[in-house]
């Protein structure tokens, strides 16, 4: 690639000088390629000082800027997305409204959140969160994740009392009848070593399984 200062004196400026072989000729060369080299780390410099272009050494130094911790379980991009738009997390946080736009930034889409005062007045402040089991199912690291993004934007007054996923299949069992199996998992926020599986199967003109997974 020709150097763009050298093209720049040799083509536009027109130096006389420089179009033959001389000492001339050769300083020009080479102040060109190092104005070459100054350009190229200005244009570097300024992509460190946006977050996106910056290389992901320096991108939590920026989130730190911003307020915007970064969580183990979160991906580089998910991260860098966060920090680009960190007025806009931080104007979502604090609000029930902008917790299911929150968790479909991580992937978990049409998520839901239940208000336990529907079951008892003196819970008014307490919530479950409802996330529907995706294609690919969730693991460990999932609740990990979906917990720490609803702890970190859920109203400041509210408390998440559980987690709720929820999924459903249906299938052709033989000419006669279908199978459908629902299972619901709820996971308390203070998890102990034990858990209590309970099973419910009835029989009809259908198959339904419940789960239901308590830990609390």
């Amino acid at each position: 690639m020709k150097s763009i200062f050298w093209k720049y004196c040799n083509d536009t400026l027109g130096w006389a000088l420089i179009h033959s072989p001389g000492p001339i000729s050769v300083i020009a060369k080479g102040v060109a390629l190092v104005f070459d080299d100054i350009r190229e780390d200005i244009f570097w410099l300024q992509d460190q000082l946006n977050p996106l272009a910056c290389e992901e050494l320096y991108l939590p130094t920026h989130g730190a800027t911003r307020g915007i911790p970064q969580h183990p379980l979160e991906s580089t991009d998910q991260y860098r997305k966060r920090v680009v738009k960190a007025y806009a997390w931080h104007r979502q946080g604090g609000k029930a409204e902008g917790m299911p736009k929150i968790l479909e930034h991580y992937g978990y889409e049409g998520c839901t959140f239940y208000n336990c005062r529907k079951d008892d007045d003196a819970r008014w402040a307490e919530f479950k969160a409802q996330i529907p089991v995706p294609e690919h199912g969730l693991e460990a690291n999932d609740y990990s994740l979906v917990t720490w993004a609803v702890q970190e934007t859920k109203p400041a007054r509210s408390k998440l009392a559980a987690l709720q996923t929820h999924s459903a299949m249906q299938g052709a069992v033989d000419a006669s009848g279908t199978l459908l199996l629902c299972s619901v998992v709820t996971l308390e926020p203070e998890k102990p070593k034990e858990a209590l599986l309970i099973v419910t199967i009835s029989s009809g003109c259908g198959l339904h399984t419940i789960t239901t997974t308590s830990l609390g």
